[in-house]
């Protein structure tokens, strides 16, 4: 069997072809033998007509019926015929040939036609009855007219060569034909493979053409959505990449900095001191980050499945979270305005990694509130979640950081410079860790609102 698709294509073609025209051959020959059966009986019936007529003519001018044969004799074998006289049961009386008198005819098949076997020769015949007033009493039943079926088959055999040649010519056009089509369907293909190809030697940027088929086509479409995501992991990828080496350099520095000043003695007496207080809030820096990026993998890995799977209360995480940030909030001069919270139904899922999220989403709103202003906390029920909104009045969401502040280290304009930028990455990767989402979005007066959407316990 073929292991290419374009030659199975090929042959498979070729192979209908081919059997469409047997299938035409045999109907259409079959087709000729019946017509030219058709035409035989008409024949042989407008030929025997001037010959019973002839016949019936002579008996009643008295001459003999071998007479009478005798005399059409010569006419019938121009017409490439044989006259016939037989009696009611079948017997030749009189063959103008003279070779079957006394031989018993076979009986007609159907409408007064039929054939029988001389020697090696097949004969048509058609068989008409003589009336008895025209047969004079010598017990003559019917004439019949009879000629050879090589004669009627002749047109059979000259119309083969053509027919042989048309189904030639047909062949000759499929085999083109099918050359052209399967081509033409395994092109997609060949550039499919091509892009395939292309893409793994590290072009990124390959697509190919939706040509083809429909099913080739999605195979096409597939690809380029496959290609599509790889592309934009990779650059994910290189951009994180990127991101934590910036990241990771900035305290890096300052720590080995002021490190080597201790050892090279640059930094003496009380110097030493503070020195060693930037290296500490530095390393503690490094810490939260390194433990934050691992967080972030660990759940967008997997890790979710190792979370603990109990009933939670919203108020009761949120209740945490505000009192955990009561002191940053009264530093900076934030409040807290919660409503709603308290008749929230129940979640499952891990009350740590819930805690966390609300503390990391509140802490974010404190950070970027102005002085004497307020972080409203709003909790509803919607179609078999909870939404809890937190909204702050700073100076909003930059243009088109609805999405980008979800990412590991991204920080706004206004952000504190000691941040990681990792809090709402890890409050996103904690949220759809349990079957919900966060959706950032600036007010109407001013500020940014946080929506934490988060699926209901389902009753056992």
């Amino acid at each position: 069997m073929p292991r290419s698709i374009a030659t199975r294509l090929f042959l498979s073609y070729l192979a209908v072809v081919v059997v469409g025209l047997a299938v035409a051959a045999v109907t259409i020959s079959g087709l000729i033998l019946r017509y030219e059966n058709d035409q035989t009986r008409v024949h042989l019936e407008e030929l025997s007509a001037p010959f019973l007529t002839a016949i019936q003519t002579g008996v009643r001018a008295g001459q003999q019926p071998r007479e009478i044969v005798d005399a059409l004799a010569e006419q019938a074998n121009a017409a490439e015929a044989r006259l016939l006289i037989v009696n009611a049961q079948r017997r030749v009386v009189i063959d103008s040939e003279g070779r079957l008198a006394g031989t018993i005819l076979p009986a007609p098949a159907a409408a007064n036609i039929g054939e029988f076997t001389e020697g090696t020769e097949q004969w048509i015949f058609v068989r008409q009855q003589l009336r008895q007033a025209a047969a004079g009493g010598v017990g003559l039943g019917f004439i019949v007219v009879a000629r050879p079926r090589a004669v009627f088959t002749d047109t059979l055999r000259a119309l083969l060569p053509s027919l042989a040649l048309s189904g030639l010519i047909a062949l000759g056009f499929a085999v083109v034909v099918a050359a052209l089509l399967s081509r033409t369907i395994t092109k997609p293909l060949r550039e499919l493979v091509g892009g395939v190809r292309r893409f793994a030697g590290g072009d990124y940027g390959t697509r190919v053409p939706l040509a083809g088929p429909s099913e080739v086509a999605e195979m096409g479409t597939a690809f380029n959505e496959m290609a599509g995501e790889i592309q934009r992991a990779r650059g994910s990828e290189q951009a994180f990449l990127a991101d934590i080496s910036h990241e990771l350099r900035t305290p890096l520095t300052s720590i080995q900095g002021f490190a080597q000043a201790i050892v090279e003695g640059e930094a003496r007496g009380d110097a030493v001191s503070h020195v060693a207080e930037i290296i500490h809030r530095e390393s503690r820096r490094l810490v939260r980050m390194v433990e934050g990026l691992l967080q972030v993998a660990r759940l967008e890995s997997g890790g979710a499945q190792s979370m603990a799977r109990e009933d939670v209360a919203p108020a009761r995480l949120l209740e945490s979270a505000v009192a955990a940030l009561e002191v940053q909030a009264k530093d900076a001069g934030v409040t807290f305005d919660v409503v709603g919270t308290d008749g929230l139904p129940t979640l499952r899922g891990d009350p740590d990694k819930l805690a966390q999220l609300f503390l990391n989403v509140l802490d974010n709103a404190v950070k970027h509130s102005p002085r004497g202003t307020t972080v409203h906390i709003r909790g509803t029920r919607d179609n078999g979640a909870i939404v809890v909104r937190v909204r702050d009045a700073g100076s909003g969401l930059p243009q088109g950081a609805q999405t980008r502040l979800f990412q590991r280290f991204y920080r706004g304009e206004n952000a504190q410079r000691d941040g990681a930028g990792l809090g709402l990455a890890i409050a996103q990767a904690i949220a759809q860790a349990h079957g919900g989402s966060i959706r950032a979005s600036n007010v109407e007066g001013g500020g940014a609102e946080f929506a934490v959407r988060l699926p209901l316990a389902k009753a056992t």
